[in-house]
């Protein structure tokens, strides 16, 4: 239980912080639904800056990630042995493996640690232009 309330309210802090961004868009709940935050993962709107960021970010201490930067369908091996259609290209599957950054999303963070992520974040947005 720890965890689902840490983050969520970790992320209500990262979204009520980062809300101003110009080069990413953050993650929401559908209306009627409660995300547990497990992760909070921010979309760079061009492709080419969440590799940048990511490294930037990582480069001033926050461990920013791509979780999957290979869209699955691009992955050697797939489908891993099952029968399954695969479409190439995947336009929606590509996207989000070039765009997503996971921010540090975690029970044991504190809140100095998420401010700081926070201040490393808007500056890195501040010059990504």
């Amino acid at each position: 239980m720890k965890a689902m309330t840490c983050g969520r309210k970790w992320s209500a802090r990262y979204s009520a912080c980062l809300k101003d961004a110009r080069n990413f868009t953050l993650p929401h709940e559908v209306p009627g639904y409660r995300h547990v935050f497990h992760l909070y993962v921010i979309e760079t709107k061009r492709p080419s800056t969440a590799i940048r960021s990511s490294i930037s970010l990582c480069e001033n201490g926050v461990d920013a990630k791509s979780h999957y930067p290979i869209a699955i369908h691009q992955q050697e091996g797939y489908p891993w042995g099952k029968q399954a259609r695969i479409r190439r290209p995947d336009p929606h599957s590509e996207r989000n493996a070039a765009c997503c950054v996971s921010l540090p999303m975690f029970p044991e963070l504190t809140p100095q640690e998420v401010d700081y992520v926070i201040g490393k974040v808007l500056n890195w947005d501040r010059t990504a232009g």
